[in-house]
């Protein structure tokens, strides 16, 4: 079982990379930039980052690219980080590797409704193509539905895309496809974690992982409500409804509440208040993020469980990488730091 990890060993890698995140100096310093090549010059400067920039021209690289290197940070410190959890203990791999997965196929069924499916390939990072289940040559030929179901014969995604009956004559709906691939992925990651842990351990992976699930239904539940009405049956069949920390009275009462500002305000009263409240709250996607981050934080810090500690950092990492990408193409326009600022997720004060 992962227990068995070495937690002086994982513990110590996770502190000493969470130390080389980047901190709000650096976010500071890079709002005020004003092009992308003097982000990537920056960023190009610290630690985490300069290994994979090192032979970027800054004056050529282009957002699209910049932003993928900076994603091959994060896939990098993740094969670092996973080999501490031992060949036999498959979580991480196989968590992670779901989400590249359902990431690819989701491209794939872009690219072939917007009529460019043979840009699925070169789409795909190539130092991720080992580690996936899929055959990535029969998704660069995959030019419709059916024959993207072929392409994932093999896989567990097919008995998750082929009950919807998507694709005869108009485009595949991606975000019905996308919310069956993330409902099966929250389901197959908590089923894991329920057959690998114990304890602690076990409590807290499941907080990490379902709370984004949770997070994301807020997110959906408050837009539809503020902008597009719709009926509770109706909301109800676009949210993952995946268990986790967030009490299911505030979940229900959420799916209950009559508008946008119903919802705001249930939040606004119940322990998340400092998220919503008047004075803090900005967008929804904010406030759930500082959620997301405040708890990872909380685990990173306080917990003495490595598996935790090492899915908590992957939040983190991955908050930053977002961060990183809304402050690239706030520079690619010419935002403002006081525009740039409210899209960050920094943590709670």
């Amino acid at each position: 079982m992962l227990e068995s990890l070495s937690s002086k060993a994982i513990l110590t890698k996770v502190k000493a990379m969470t130390g080389r995140m980047l901190g709000d100096e650096d976010y500071e310093q890079l709002m005020h930039l004003d092009s992308v090549a003097a982000c990537a010059a920056y960023l190009k400067g610290q630690p985490e980052y300069a290994k994979v920039l090192r032979d970027v021209q800054e004056t050529q690289i282009h957002r699209g690219a910049l932003e993928a290197l900076l994603q091959k940070t994060l896939f990098d410190q993740f094969i670092r980080l996973e080999r501490y959890a031992g060949r036999s203990n498959r979580f991480f791999r196989d968590s992670y590797t779901a989400k590249l997965e359902i990431r690819c196929i989701g491209n794939c069924i872009r690219l072939f409704n917007s009529g460019s499916p043979n840009a699925f390939l070169q789409s795909v990072p190539g130092y991720i193509v080992p580690y996936l289940s899929m055959d990535v040559s029969a998704l660069n030929n995959a030019h419709d539905y059916p024959a993207l179901l072929e392409a994932l014969r093999r896989t567990p995604y097919l008995k998750v895309l082929e009950p919807l009956g998507l694709g005869t004559e108009e485009a595949v709906s991606l975000p019905v496809a996308e919310h069956a691939l993330y409902q099966y992925y929250y389901r197959y990651v908590s089923g894991m974690i329920d057959r690998q842990f114990r304890g602690s351990t076990r409590r807290e992976l499941q907080n990490i992982f379902t709370a984004q699930a949770q997070l994301q239904d807020i997110q959906a539940v408050f837009r539809l409500k503020s902008f597009f009405g719709g009926s509770r049956e109706e909301i109800e069949r676009i949210l993952l409804n995946i268990p986790g920390p967030l009490p299911r009275r505030l979940m229900r009462a959420i799916l209950d509440a009559p508008d946008g500002d119903g919802v705001l305000a249930l939040l606004a009263g119940s322990r998340y208040r400092k998220y919503f409240d008047g004075g803090r709250f900005v967008y929804i996607e904010n406030s759930t993020g500082l959620i997301r981050h405040d708890l990872a934080k909380r685990y990173l810090t306080f917990s003495q469980n490595p598996a935790a500690a090492f899915a908590a950092f992957l939040v983190l990492r991955e908050i930053e990488i977002e961060n990183l990408m809304a402050i690239i193409e706030g520079a690619r326009y010419r935002l403002g730091a006081s525009e740039i600022r409210p899209l960050l997720i920094r943590g709670s004060a």
